[in-house]
């Protein structure tokens, strides 16, 4: 029996993402994804989805992913998650809410749509000074090390 969008979401958060289980990428991504195609609105291409994950992991270490919102329409889905993680060596604990819209084909992913709140992500690490968005829209510039 195949699986639902919905089962499919869940598989592409729970085992690809949180589960670092590459092999399931074929269980969710439609085969007419080539390689060198878009993903993750240019994020990266097909074949790096391996290596994005690698680096998530390395610099959050393991997180749980949790669907807070799924909406359906047609060939598209929603979806407003939560990441959570309690980073490196439980040092730096990290909580970022995203959207992240997909669009099936033949019932796998064929195309994404994602807002990641990068920002929030990299101010918890300490990549980014606290406040950063207020700071930017007061004027003030970043000065990097």
């Amino acid at each position: 029996m195949p699986l639902s969008k919905r089962d499919v979401v869940e598989l592409w958060f729970s085992e690809v993402w949180d589960a670092h289980n590459i092999a399931a990428l074929d269980q969710c991504l439609a085969p007419s994804l080539a390689e060198d195609s878009p993903l993750y609105g240019g994020l990266a291409l097909r074949k790096d989805i391996p290596l994005l994950i690698e680096v998530f992991h390395r610099l959050i270490g393991p997180m749980k992913t949790e669907i807070l919102v799924y909406l359906e329409d047609g060939d598209w889905v929603s979806v407003h998650y939560q990441t959570t993680a309690s980073g490196v060596n439980n040092v730096t604990p990290i909580k970022v809410n995203n959207l992240l819209m997909f669009r099936f084909e033949q019932g796998r992913i064929a195309e994404m749509i994602s807002r990641i709140n990068s920002l929030s992500l990299f101010e918890q690490l300490g990549q980014m000074p606290p406040d950063t968005l207020m700071g930017c829209f007061s004027g003030q510039s970043l000065t990097w090390k």
